[in-house]
Formats: C-alpha cells, structure tokens, sequence
C-alpha cells in the first residue's frame, strides 16, 4: 500500500474507532476474550492441560461466556512449567521471524513472545496507528529515537527510526545532526536511562525545544514529579503545549509492546486530579503514599483487561488476554504482576466534567505498580521516586538509582546513587527527602553514595531492569494473592 492509501487508511481507521462507545468496545472485547481460549486451546497441548486441571473440558469452551471462568496464568505455571512446544504446539522454525523475551526481572524464569513472519511484516500497523493517533506523524515528518533496553525494536512505515538502544552519544549524535531534518522528534527510554540521556544531551548540545521532541517512557513506572523534571530539562509545558509531551508506556514482554499507553487527555485528568483536593480519594490513594497510581488508557479491540481478585477499593492483580490470534504463544487470562483497578468510562466522564476536559476516547485503568514490591516494602517504589523529584536539585544530583533495604532491627536505610563526578557528594539535600519519605512507626535512614561505591547497580548496565528493593526486606502487610 503506498503512503497516501496508508495516511488515508489510518484516518479512516480513527475515526471508526472514536465512533465507538468505551462500553461497547468493553463488552466486545469481552466476548473475543473467550474466543482467544478458544484459538489458545486449538493450538496448545500445555493450554489444554491447565484447562483440564481447573476442570474445564475443551467442548465446553464453545458455551462459556464469561472469561473469568477460565484459568489464571503465570510465569510460573506456563513457561517455568512447560516446554516452548507445548505452549505453542506444533512449531515451524522457518516461519518465525522474531523473538521477544521478558526481562527476567521477577525472577530465573523468561517469558518469551514469538511471532510469525506474517505478523512480523504487520507489526507497524498497529505502531503507526498509535504514533498517529497521538503526534499526527501523517501530518508531520517524524523522527523516532528508540533508547529502549534488552533489544526492544519496532518497525514503522509513518516514521523514521533509529534503533540506538542504550547508547546515550549515539542517539544524542542523531538528535543533534539528522533531528534538525524532521518536523518532530520522538524519543522512547525509560525513568532510568533518561536521566544519563539528558545529561549527556545538556554537554553535547542537543537543542529539545527547537526539535519539537517529545518523550515516551516505558519499562517502569513513571511518577508525576519525574514527568514535571523530564519537562523542566527539555523546555515543554505540560500545560499548553499542543504538540510535546512527556508520556509513558506499558508492555509485558510475553504479551507485547504498549499494551497501556498515555494519551493527552489522560495526562490532563492524572495532572488535573493530582492537584485537586478529592484526586487522591478519587484515585483510591491512602494518605501514606506520595505518588499517585498511573492513569493509562488500553485498546479493548487489542487486549482484554481484568482486575483479579480486588480490594475494597477496586485494586486487585492485572490480568490480560491478548485478542490476537496469529500469537504463536497464547497466555488467555496471563497475571503480568502489577497492580490495578479499571475505571469504569462513567467515573472517567463525570472526572473529567469536573475538571472541565475532555475525556479520552478509550477506556482507563490506575496502575499502581509491581504487586511483588508493594508486597516487600513499607515505601513503594513509587513512592521514592515521587519524593526524589519533588526536589529537581536533589534529582540533578542523582542518577536516579536506589536501593531501600531493612537492619535485623527493622530499621530501613535508603541508599542513593550520586552523579558520576559530583564531588563532593551533597549529603545535606537529604533532609527534604527524610521528611516526605519518613513511614509512620519506623526509622530511615538515608546516604547518598558516590556513583562508584554504590554497590547495587554499575552505571554502564542499563540491559536490565534494576531491582530497587534489596532482599532484606521483611514481608510487607499488604498483598495480591492473585500476582
């Protein structure tokens, strides 16, 4: 198809999609949520086991109706259990053409995503109707700068990629000779490696504002304050610009890429609610925690979202079934091990009547992290990195690294990563820190360690996710059983 049918077919596709209602597009994804059981179990000797074991014959998948009569799945009883034949059935090595493995991060199993070369040659369908939908790149010429880790590489036909991974001269050396070129810049990263990428963008020159750059982030969560920071450095206004934006993305690597996504409305609602006096309430967040849970938007015609066995407030374990039937792994029902509770499209309506903006087009959900973290630790993870880039002198100051650990006595110690070459290391810039942080009935300390001797993480490896919670750490009273 050439680039004007492309353009054509991307506007149509839009518009078709915004026709619809958030509910019925709920309700449809619903019903090809058993479908996709249906395909898994057709394909997948292992599937049919864990069918048979929660008692479910295969004949009956034909009357089953509600989705949530079928089994949970994990890493542990999928890939940690079976052989990659038996997920996926029969195998035509020749046929595949792309390999996609989880970080590993939650332990020694990897979950992997295969996908045929068929699917492989349409994976930029999807990525363009994004990047459209959120940059007009139909309507501006695009260059995207992919920093993401672990060998995370997408295709486009709408714009123009490079794929430099975790190498913060090589995409600031595009940036600052090939961006010029284009009518926007894209780059996508993560909360970590950004704060290398823009210190090294400050030494080398590398102009955001006059490149129209914006910034996606992905990987783990992404805090307001560190969004605020992120704005802060590269000149946009969160507020008022029409065009830049610091937004962030949700993939599990088993599952796919951008599978929840920000979208500038929901940036306006989560800004919105986060100064308002009932937001925190509205978003179920107790008094204790600094950081807001994320308000991210999912395409129910890609993927069907669940909420697993959910608290008083409606947080449980999120749960997905990928409606697409080329995967050559199907995961029905898969536990990414996050937190969440999906707002219904009436709460998201009247929230945004109250803060008098336009509520998004697709339905919403509040992410409030990894159910293993907020499982260990008296301070979420979040919850820290809230607090650090409250103060933009002590984060400019950091590389963003940390470690929260606990003394046989119970007493928590936090330790940060200073700046390569900060000398000497600002050790007064943690008062602030221990007074936002401090958790009711226990002690914190708090050390800023030269970027050398902080022990937990080298600050050439960016590959893999970092574990911020050490293994000292006592179990913590709040748990999802389902994760």
């Amino acid at each position: 198809m050439r680039s004007a049918g492309l353009r054509l077919w991307r506007r149509l596709l839009l518009a078709q999609a915004r026709g619809m209602s958030p509910e019925s597009m709920l309700a449809k994804s619903r019903q090809q949520a058993t479908q996709a059981a249906r395909d898994a179990a057709s394909r997948s000797p292992a599937y049919r086991v864990l069918l048979a074991e929660a008692g479910i014959d295969v004949a009956q998948l034909a009357r089953l109706r509600d989705p949530a009569q079928l089994p949970l799945l994990t890493k542990a009883n999928t890939f940690a259990r079976f052989s990659l034949e038996q997920l996926a059935g029969s195998l035509q090595p020749r046929e595949l053409a792309d390999v996609l493995t989880s970080s590993g991060n939650g332990g020694d199993t990897f979950g992997f995503s295969l996908a045929t070369r068929r699917s492989h040659d349409r994976s930029w369908y999807g990525i363009d109707l994004g990047l459209q939908d959120a940059f007009d790149v139909d309507g501006r010429s695009t260059l995207l700068v992919n920093c993401l880790p672990m060998g995370v590489v997408f295709k486009s036909r709408a714009v123009t990629v490079a794929n430099v991974s975790v190498r913060e001269d090589m995409a600031c050396a595009i940036l600052r000779e090939v961006g010029p070129s284009f009518e926007q810049c894209i780059v996508c990263t993560d909360p970590l490696f950004v704060n290398r990428l823009l210190d090294h963008a400050q030494t080398a020159g590398v102009d955001w504002t006059a490149l129209s750059a914006s910034l996606i982030l992905g990987e783990e969560v992404l805090v307001e304050a560190q969004r605020e920071y992120i704005a802060a450095r590269t000149g946009i206004d969160l507020d008022r610009d029409p065009r830049r934006l610091v937004g962030s993305s949700f993939g599990v690597g088993e599952l796919g890429l951008n599978l929840l996504f920000e979208t500038r409305e929901s940036i306006r609602l989560q800004r919105a609610l986060a100064l308002a006096p009932l937001g925190a309430a509205w978003l179920c967040r107790p008094v204790s925690q600094c950081a807001m849970p994320v308000l991210f938007c999912f395409n129910p015609m890609r993927c069907h979202v669940e909420i697993v066995e959910p608290d008083a407030h409606g947080f449980g374990a999120l749960c997905i079934t990928m409606l697409d039937n080329q995967a050559v792994i199907a995961l029905p029902r898969y536990l990414t091990g996050d937190v969440a509770r999906l707002i219904s499209p009436a709460e998201a309506a009247q929230a945004c009547t109250a803060a008098g903006l336009q509520a998004p087009w697709l339905p919403m959900l509040a992410l409030r992290g990894r159910s293993r973290d907020h499982s260990r630790s008296p301070l979420a993870v979040e919850d820290i990195k809230q607090a650090i880039y409250c103060d933009h002198e002590l984060a400019r100051a950091l590389t963003g690294a940390f470690s929260l650990g606990q003394r046989a006595d119970g007493v928590l110690h936090l330790q940060l990563q200073a700046r390569p070459g900060l000398d000497p290391v600002p050790h007064d810039l943690t008062a602030g820190l221990a007074r936002r942080l401090a958790p009711a009935g226990q002690r914190l300390e708090i050390a800023i360690l030269p970027a050398g001797e902080f022990a937990h993480h080298s600050v050439q490896d960016y590959e893999r996710k970092f574990r911020y919670l050490d293994e000292t750490l006592s179990a913590h009273p709040a748990s999802y059983s389902a994760g």
